[in-house]
């Protein structure tokens, strides 16, 4: 089961995302800040982390750049924001995220694109090992 770490300070929306990414197949850990996301993301080593852009103790892009320092550059990324400022894409870009939806997302392209995004990392995972074995 692939475990999902979703950060958001906003409880409706990690319980309502919890709800779903459950009902998709997924484990789910919630952190409410940006702190206690990077304890969680160190001990439950997830398989991929859905971020809010503004958390009242970190800005999102700062905490994906934290993440990346720790080891978690190969770990996907989601940020989803109710920012509507243009920019906001283009700062995103810099800690290279797998996707980037605005609030209010809608549930069903979401969930598609995680599962795009984890099958296509199983693939490559898949594909590196068989050449490492090929190689030995």
């Amino acid at each position: 089961m692939k475990n999902i770490l979703v950060m958001d300070d906003d409880p409706k929306i990690t319980a309502a995302l919890a709800i779903r990414l459950e009902a998709a197949g997924y484990a789910v850990c919630i952190a409410h800040d940006g702190e206690e996301g990077l304890k969680l993301a160190l001990s439950s080593r997830p398989d991929l982390i859905l971020m809010d852009v503004w958390m009242p103790d970190a800005v999102g892009f700062l905490v994906a750049e934290r993440l990346r320092a720790l080891g978690f550059a190969d770990v996907p990324l989601i940020f989803l924001t109710a920012g509507k400022k243009e920019q906001l894409w283009e700062i995103a870009q810099e800690v290279e995220p797998a996707a980037f939806f605005e609030k209010p997302y809608q549930a069903g392209p979401l969930l598609k694109c995680i599962s795009k995004i984890l099958h296509d990392r199983a693939r490559t995972d898949e594909a590196s090992q068989h050449q490492q074995r090929s190689h030995l």
